[in-house]
């Protein structure tokens, strides 16, 4: 008796198929076409870009060893990027006081993907990787690899030029309210005639020069509908005045796009956490923005004492047994935060409390 070999079904042949066996035989896959394979392009592999910025020239490098150095002025800065490096990921550079405002202003207005990196992390990286050479383009170079190895962390929007702007005339009040405040302690305890005429005068022309800025910033501000409108709505938060609403908006233009959890961070008042084994260290904050946090800690001050929902926020961790500065601290976080929502749902406080 002859034995009949197994009959196997279309759909069930279909289905071996998908699977990759029929009739418990491994089907070997069948290779690409030429004309499927044209239409299927490789996966473009992602490129990192570092930037080292100098005073008067900026050196770009990639981690793969590609490499070149130009003039630390916008039109060459435009030039290389729209050229060379116009594939770029992610670009990468160092915070260096100022000397990258052209690479700044040209990722504005081309849409490059920078990200502006601490100093402090670098440099962490960068002894954590052992680079202990130190040249500009092997800077360029580690600045490439940081960028891939943050590749995952969300970027930040660029600020505007109009921010930019607004900052660099809030930091130059505060620059002249330093220098005022400086020459006044001198000047009470100078017993010199001629050197306290000295910085009598000079106390003058500080004094001129801060009404003559802050007059500037409130002119900038009024110009500007966007700007106008979200000093309004901080404003409208007892205990937040003119000068720290502007603040706010100069040094703190993410304000309004990012959580509360991310947004109290950034200012460098939400509670960190510091425990290892046996020991627990009572939570603390840390980094952050510092000069935006002094302004705050007024604006705090004041609410505390004359916004009645701070007013008995404050109140309440008192009579917890909470120490001043820390129930100070806790009414920055909750005013940043009730100042981001109002922001992000375009709402005065009367309204963002009910």
């Amino acid at each position: 008796m002859v034995a009949q070999s197994p009959v196997v079904s279309t759909q069930s042949a279909a289905a071996a198929r998908s699977r990759g066996t029929a009739g418990g035989k491994r089907i070997p896959a069948k290779p690409l076409s030429s004309e499927r394979a044209a239409h299927d392009p490789a996966p473009v592999k992602p490129r990192f870009v570092g930037v080292d910025v100098s005073k008067s020239w900026i050196d770009i490098a990639d981690a793969s060893g590609g490499k070149e150095r130009v003039a630390n002025q916008a039109r060459a800065i435009a030039a290389a990027f729209r050229g060379r490096w116009s594939d770029c990921t992610s670009i990468v550079c160092e915070a260096t006081g100022g000397y990258e405002r052209a690479l700044m202003d040209v990722a504005s207005a081309q849409g490059l993907p920078l990200r502006r990196a601490h100093p402090n992390r670098v440099h962490a990286f960068a002894r954590a990787s052992c680079g202990l050479a130190k040249t500009d383009a092997l800077d360029a170079k580690m600045l490439a690899k940081f960028a891939a190895f943050t590749a995952d962390e969300p970027a930040q929007p660029l600020p505007s030029a109009k921010t930019r702007e607004l900052a660099a005339m809030v930091a130059r009040i505060v620059q002249l309210t330093d220098l005022h405040q400086s020459e006044t302690c001198r000047s009470k305890m100078e017993p010199v005639a001629a050197v306290k005429a000295s910085l009598a005068a000079v106390l003058q022309i500080l004094g001129g020069q801060i009404k003559a800025m802050q007059k500037a910033i409130d002119a900038f501000v009024a110009a500007d509908p966007i700007l106008k409108e979200n000093a309004a709505i901080l404003r409208s938060c007892k205990g937040v005045g003119p000068k720290s609403a502007q603040a706010i908006l100069a040094m703190l233009p993410e304000i309004g796009t990012l959580d509360r959890r991310k947004i109290a961070a950034l200012v460098g008042v939400a509670p960190i956490t510091r425990s290892s084994g046996s020991s627990i260290n009572a939570a603390s904050i840390t980094g952050g923005r510092k000069a935006l946090r002094d302004i705050l800690f007024m604006a705090a001050l004041s609410a505390s004492s004359h916004n009645p929902t701070f007013k008995a926020f404050y109140d309440r961790l008192r009579a917890d047994g909470k120490p001043h500065k820390l129930a100070l601290v806790a009414v920055i976080r909750k005013l940043i935060v009730t100042l981001n929502a109002m922001v992000k749902t375009r709402q005065t406080f009367k309204n963002a409390l009910t």
